[in-house]
């Protein structure tokens, strides 16, 4: 853990609205981290990648495990990061070809099937 990491928060602020034009669903975050202004973030977890998700936990690809999923992929995403220093836009896109790179992402979503 790097010191920036130990002090950093990052604190969710809900779904975000009409993230279905963009084909997925929306979680908002804020960082707040030392040194630098806070910094809104949108991440969007695509259709495609939520189904493989939700097929990864054994959950039903519903607008429920969706946003729960957008929430808890956004989060892991944005702590490792955050952990290795490694940039965060204001808009980041979680795709099938994300969770190929970062497998780490498909076992956080297991934890929200529903033997969990």
């Amino acid at each position: 853990m790097t010191a920036a990491s130990a002090t950093t928060t990052i604190s969710y602020h809900g779904p975000g609205d009409a993230a279905e034009l963009w084909g997925g669903t929306q979680a908002d975050f804020v960082l707040d981290w030392p040194s630098r202004p806070a910094r809104e973030v949108a991440v969007l977890l695509q259709n495609a990648a939520a189904a493989a998700l939700g097929e990864a936990a054994g959950a039903a690809d519903d607008a429920e495990f969706r946003a729960a999923a957008a929430r808890a992929i956004g989060e892991a995403w944005l702590a490792a990061q955050v952990e290795r220093g490694g940039r965060i836009d204001s808009v980041v896109v979680i795709s099938a070809a994300t969770l190929a790179e970062r497998p780490e992402l498909v076992a956080v979503a297991r934890t929200l099937g529903p033997a969990s």
